[in-house]
């Protein structure tokens, strides 16, 4: 009975769109071969009438599983939940589904996430790698010839849809200069397990050399949950820094609330300045400063340029990567150095209590 339903409904479909029923399943499973005008008028009928085709049939029909793997490095950074977003709307916009695994910043899960979704047959994927260059799976990936798209990451070998992140710490580091600033610190995360930390750390270098100022290091924070404790003990030193320029949003909240155990007045203290414009920065008092990249649009694009490549049948080039805008949204957390801040903290002189940061 239920394979009986299945054949009445495609043929009412057919019969209320005033086409063959061949033409439906072309509509279903070979889209490409109905013109715009006829696909569109069957999908309105079929979704008026309820009817859904069988996807298991339709996948050993046509050896498409109509599925996207998307490789992330965790959801529990917003960035990444918001990029997911883009890429369920875009690809369930061209009929695709999604499966998405992550990896916690780790090589050896990245390489077993890509080789479970090529067991699972999927068409193409969306990754975010923690170094191109050096990448097991994506050469796992040119080996199995499936089109793939990276996220987040920026490499000249691999297409990419990703802002340019030395060009705007370079932009920061310059405007915290203007706004006074001098003595301004990187706050990172693991500068192995992400190419994106690695480019916000040339960002950092670059912008100090052009404005003449001494690149004292960065602070490698391994552990976002530990930051605070460790920031607030650097931040009692005598010569503390004045802004701290965070590789994430995530990483710069902490920083709030490390200069709040330092005893220290965000902005009239300390400047910090994030990277990723997370919606919930906005909701912070105060009023977190970031750069922001638009990471529902980066998981959108991604997911068009794959589909499209899936489309034509081909692989995607390095030539169709895409480099998005990013841009600065002025919150409350940033402002022009007070004549105060120039001055070391006089309660202590202890060298043991100097500020020091991991150099590079």
């Amino acid at each position: 009975m239920p394979a009986l339903k299945v054949v009445m409904s495609i043929q009412e479909v057919a019969r209320q769109a005033g086409v063959s029923s061949a033409t439906v399943s072309r509509v279903f499973n070979l889209p490409d071969k109905v013109t715009p005008a006829i696909r569109q008028r069957v999908e309105v009928i079929a979704k008026a009438l309820g009817y859904a085709p069988n996807a298991s049939a339709r996948t050993l029909r046509t050896r498409r599983s109509r599925v996207l793997g998307v490789v992330l490095p965790t959801l529990l950074n917003p960035v990444f939940a918001e990029c997911l977003d883009g890429i369920a709307s875009a690809s369930a916009a061209a009929g695709y589904a999604i499966l998405p695994m992550t990896t916690d910043y780790k090589l050896a899960q990245e390489d077993s996430a890509v080789n479970l979704l090529l067991a699972g047959n999927v068409e193409g994927m969306i990754l975010v790698v923690s170094n191109p260059a050096t990448s097991r799976a994506l050469k796992r990936l040119k080996l199995a010839r499936l089109p793939y798209v990276l996220a987040y990451n920026r490499h000249s070998a691999h297409p990419c849809v990703s802002v340019n992140s030395e060009e705007a710490v370079i932009a920061l580091v310059a405007r915290l200069v203007t706004l006074g600033h001098t003595r301004i610190i990187l706050v990172s995360g693991q500068l192995a397990a992400s190419d994106r930390a690695q480019q916000r750390l040339r960002g950092y270098q670059q912008g100090m050399q052009a404005s003449a100022l001494k690149s004292t290091g960065v602070m490698e924070v391994p552990f976002v949950e530990s930051a605070a404790h460790q920031l607030a003990q650097l931040l009692r030193a005598p010569l503390r820094p004045t802004a701290l320029v965070c590789s994430n949003d995530l990483l710069a909240i902490r920083c709030l609330r490390a200069a709040h155990l330092a005893g220290l007045r965000v902005p009239d203290d300390l400047s910090v300045v994030g990277f990723d414009g997370i919606a919930i920065g906005q909701d912070l008092t105060p009023m977190l400063s970031t750069i922001t990249q638009p990471n529902a649009q980066i998981g959108r694009q991604a997911a068009g340029l794959l589909v499209q490549a899936l489309a034509r049948g081909t692989p995607l080039k390095p030539s169709a990567s895409l480099t998005l805008p990013h841009a600065f949204r002025m919150g409350e957390s940033c402002a022009r150095l007070s004549p105060d801040q120039t001055k070391p903290k006089s309660q202590s002189k202890s060298k043991s209590k100097k500020f020091s940061a991991k150099k590079t």
